[in-house]
């Protein structure tokens, strides 16, 4: 296993404004996108080949931003408007200070493998979206893992100085530094036997709850933003692929073969609500008025008015995976995945 090492920040950043993207550029349309969030009024999406693209006008226009990576980027957050992490494969973090238009690596634990340093990621999109091989347990009982190469998956922070990060073989790293240093606490997780950590996401008004979901069923939640970690117990074995939160009340955690959970005590217990698919639930989101829309495989978008008991579902034409959605000020969201991105005005 190889030293994990930690990257500052560049201390200048490029002040330049990146050109505007066109509408049918392969930039935005032709470009798999895995994740999106907001900084401040600004949106900023992540995908393939390390590529960010931003928005300042609800997802009308886009530019893109400038990366030192290559590799496919799976999460994205913004503790404010300037400050914010991104995260993927090789268990890369990227940190901006600047909105997201500027990128600087701060930490990575790749595996140098020559046949595979050919510039090439496109293995790394089948992967991605591939329900069986995340299904699957493809790697046994061996005993202690080598996480290098590993992706890291989801990523949340609270602060311009705090942010932690999930992913393959039970990963699990944090700064409390802006980024200047990341320390690597896997051990913080009780009876964690190196699943996949899919999701990290707080309770939606109780910023303190924080939910953890991955392969078999896992699900861990802290009560002290992280400190802390509970193992909770699971109504599936199977994998979660997403958190999704409207209120303390309201938990969602949504995977494989269309499952999705809800809890309305904190994750202490669950239901499960039928969606009408069985093909993955990978991401959600609230708007303003309250509707939870989750997101899928083969371009499935389910709706709920009811704070998550009831689901209505629907495909979007061309059926194309979606990673994730945001909703937009103003209404309706916007949709990153397999088509790049898209808005969507009319969310029934």
């Amino acid at each position: 296993m190889k030293y994990l090492f930690a990257l500052g920040l560049m201390a200048v950043f490029s002040s330049v404004q990146a050109d505007t993207v066109g509408a049918d550029d392969p930039l935005l349309r032709g470009t798999i996108y895995v994740d999106i969030a907001r900084a401040g009024d600004r949106v900023v999406a992540v995908g393939d080949r390390g590529h960010v693209i931003y928005s300042d006008d609800e997802g009308k226009t886009w530019r893109q931003g400038e990366t030192p990576t290559r590799v496919l980027l799976t999460s994205v957050c913004f503790s404010d408007a300037q400050y914010g992490w991104a995260v993927g494969h090789d268990a890369v973090v990227l940190g901006t200070r600047d909105g997201g238009q500027t990128w600087a690596k701060q930490y990575s634990d790749e595996i140098i493998v020559d046949a595979m340093d050919d510039g090439d990621d496109d293995y790394y999109d089948d992967d991605f979206y591939d329900d069986d091989l995340y299904g699957d347990d493809m790697y046994g009982d061996t005993g202690p893992i080598d996480t290098s190469g590993a992706p890291l998956l989801s990523v949340w922070c609270d602060t311009p100085d705090r942010a932690v990060a999930v992913g393959g073989y039970g990963y699990l790293i944090e700064t409390t530094d802006a980024g200047d240093n990341w320390e690597r606490l896997s051990g913080r997780l009780p009876d964690d036997e190196g699943w996949h950590l899919y999701a990290i996401a707080p309770l939606d008004g109780e910023p303190n709850t924080l939910i953890i979901a991955g392969e078999r069923g896992t699900l861990f939640r802290s009560r002290d933003r992280g400190q802390e970690w509970e193992r909770l117990e699971s109504p599936y074995h199977g994998t979660f692929f997403g958190i999704t939160s409207s209120d303390p009340r309201t938990l969602l955690v949504h995977g494989l073969q269309g499952n999705v959970w809800l809890s309305r005590d904190r994750g202490d217990s669950w239901q499960r609500v039928t969606s009408g698919v069985r093909s993955g639930v990978n991401d959600g989101a609230v708007l303003s008025d309250g509707t939870i829309v989750l997101v899928g495989n083969a371009g499935a978008m389910l709706t709920s008015r009811d704070q998550g008991a009831m689901l209505s579902l629907r495909f979007l034409s061309g059926r194309q995976t979606i990673s994730a959605v945001l909703a937009r000020k103003g209404g309706g969201v916007i949709i990153a995945g397999a088509g790049g991105l898209r808005v969507l005005e009319d969310v029934r």
